[in-house]
């Protein structure tokens, strides 16, 4: 008869939250700990495009190949800090990996130039993805588009009037907002609410 014994808790590998928390308990001193933050500062943007390589289920050499460069171009690079890349190094890896390159440059918006960006790129994909489902032969990526619209239309009223919710109360006649049927000038929502006919 086999018998199986379980190891006692001091025999036991610890198991860690998270690489810093090893570091932390195994570092020699303070100092090492200090220079692993650096190091991890400095290094963002590294590891979100090994992230991406990742995700993309892909080696170094499978992005070497896209890049036309060799392997360990690409570890160099993967092993490179922050300031040692160049906007061209992060352009072509991301496009190696199917990832995608948001560069914004000028002055940060507020959230209503935010909001209104966001509505611009909302407007275009819903366009694009009405238009794929049109131009469809396929019976179930159209009903699939189509199902997509009718969340939409909920998840977006819900979200609206969620957030207007959270304004203040003002009188009638100074308020910009005002709900048709409502006697305060704010809608609830209930999650069985009747899609909206255009």
């Amino acid at each position: 008869m086999k018998t199986t014994t379980t190891p006692s808790p001091a025999t036991q590998p610890k198991r860690f939250a998270s690489v810093r928390d090893l570091v932390k308990a195994t570092a020699a001193n303070d100092d090492q700990i200090r220079e692993f933050d650096r190091r991890i500062r400095g290094s963002a943007i590294v590891n979100a495009l090994v992230r991406s390589r990742a995700a993309a289920c892909m080696t170094q050499a499978d992005v070497a190949e896209r890049m036309d460069r060799t392997q360990s171009a690409v570890s160099k690079l993967e092993h490179s800090t922050d300031a040692e890349l160049s906007l061209q190094d992060i352009a072509s890896y991301m496009h190696a990996t199917g990832g995608r390159l948001n560069l914004g440059i000028g002055k940060q918006p507020n959230r209503v130039e935010r909001i209104k960006e966001l509505a611009i790129c909302l407007e275009g994909e819903l366009k694009s993805l009405a238009d794929l489902s049109s131009n469809s032969d396929d019976r179930a990526i159209r009903q699939s588009i189509n199902g997509f619209f009718g969340e939409a239309w909920f998840n977006f009223f819900k979200i609206l009037c969620d957030a207007t919710s959270r304004l203040p109360m003002e009188p009638e006649e100074t308020s910009p907002v005002k709900l048709l049927g409502t006697e305060t000038g704010f809608l609830n929502v209930t999650p069985k609410a009747e899609m909206a006919n255009c």
